[in-house]
């Protein structure tokens, strides 16, 4: 997996995997200095959020930095408000997109509008939710999430609000938290930032009503300590299983699947800037499809199309027929024309492992227009 650079190493000891290279370890004093501040953070933000009425709020965030599956679970939750007959919205600060945001944003949603280019104004999470969610949901970007919300109800008719990283936002009280944590390595080597990815000390965990894991495999599973965990720092909270599932590939823009393997192509390469691009390779080897190469950038990476094109070229190199890259970075990158490789989306979806219990009852009283 290459093109991470320093970030990569810095992850890699992260992780606290057998044989990875605790140097971060070295940074503890300055952990200490930021659980003090994200300390005072968190309880100045617990004295300011504030409801707006007619919204029942669905915040999703997560323990660490990197990807645990917020944003897809997010994305679930606000399909099933719109299975459910409902008007919701998709609330999100616009992380990864160049231009201030000093008003709500809604990412527009007319049928077949391109958004290629749009990311530096909506940010690439919020491209993605734009594209996969149906036109009843409202996606809007905003650091202020009161103001989204009230934009949300008051302009388009919203009823619940879902909160893509919405644990430490400070403007907007939720009814609901849920926190989507690492199947395998929950808590990483266990430190705070920098020294470890914890955000928040595992202990906030409480403070969850739902705890999410999402899976990217039929072979995978939660692991003992992430079990345990929960067992031990969020007794009250509901636990629900979710898979990551393959719809499918399809042309960048062009939202429309089809099966994979398309004819032709052997083998892939992987080209990404994720939070998590570890998982986006297990999850794609366990959708069977064949990996031969992975170029990793930074998450959120802005990728020059000479550098995409000379990723795409080592992919090739190394065996690999078509390139796929995430549903996040589809709209983020300026395809090179041409390109040394066809270049496909993975489109994917997320799918309840677990009966369906009453946590999900208030959110579809809401969506029924009940708060």
């Amino acid at each position: 997996m290459k093109g991470r650079g320093f970030v990569g190493a810095l992850e890699r000891s992260w992780s606290g995997e057998p044989g990875s290279i605790p140097w971060t370890l070295a940074l503890l004093p300055f952990s200490g200095a930021y659980a003090i501040g994200s300390g005072w953070a968190r309880r100045a933000a617990a004295r300011t959020r504030a409801s707006v009425e007619g919204v029942h709020v669905v915040a999703v965030g997560n323990l660490t930095v990197g990807g645990t599956g917020k944003s897809s679970i997010a994305r679930w939750l606000a399909g099933e408000v719109a299975e459910a007959g409902g008007r919701g919205a998709v609330l999100l600060r616009g992380h990864g997109a160049n231009a201030a945001v000093d008003a709500p944003a809604a990412v527009p949603d007319f049928a077949g509008l391109p958004l290629a280019g749009a990311s530096g104004r909506y940010g690439d999470e919020a491209l993605a939710h734009r594209a996969a969610l149906p036109r009843s949901i409202a996606v809007i970007v905003d650091p202020d999430r009161a103001r989204a919300a009230s934009s949300a109800r008051f302009g388009y008719g919203a009823t619940v609000a879902i909160l893509d990283d919405g644990w430490e936002q400070r403007r907007l009280a939720w009814n609901e938290l849920w926190v989507t944590v690492d199947p395998l390595r929950p808590c990483g080597n266990g430190r705070l930032l920098p020294a470890g990815p914890l955000r928040r000390p595992p202990e906030t965990l409480a403070q969850a009503t739902v705890v999410a894991f999402l899976l990217e495999s039929e072979e995978e599973r939660v692991s003992d300590e992430a079990s345990s965990l929960v067992v031990r720092h969020a007794p009250r909270a509901a636990v629900l299983r979710f898979r990551r599932v393959l719809r499918g590939v399809s042309a960048v823009g062009d939202p429309r699947a089809v099966a994979w393997p398309t004819a032709g192509f052997t083998a892939a390469g992987l080209v990404t800037a994720v939070g998590a691009p570890a998982r986006v390779e297990r999850f794609a080897r366990g959708a069977g499809i064949p990996i031969a190469a992975h170029e990793a950038f930074p998450d959120h990476a802005a990728v020059s199309p000479a550098r995409l094109r000379a990723s795409l070229e080592r992919l090739r190199a190394r065996g690999a027929a078509v390139a796929l890259v995430t549903e996040k970075d589809e709209h983020r990158w300026i395809v090179p024309d041409p390109a040394p490789l066809p270049i496909r989306v993975l489109r994917t979806g997320v799918t309840l492992l677990d009966p369906v219990s009453t946590s999900l009852l208030p959110l579809r009283r809401a969506a029924g227009g009940v708060c």
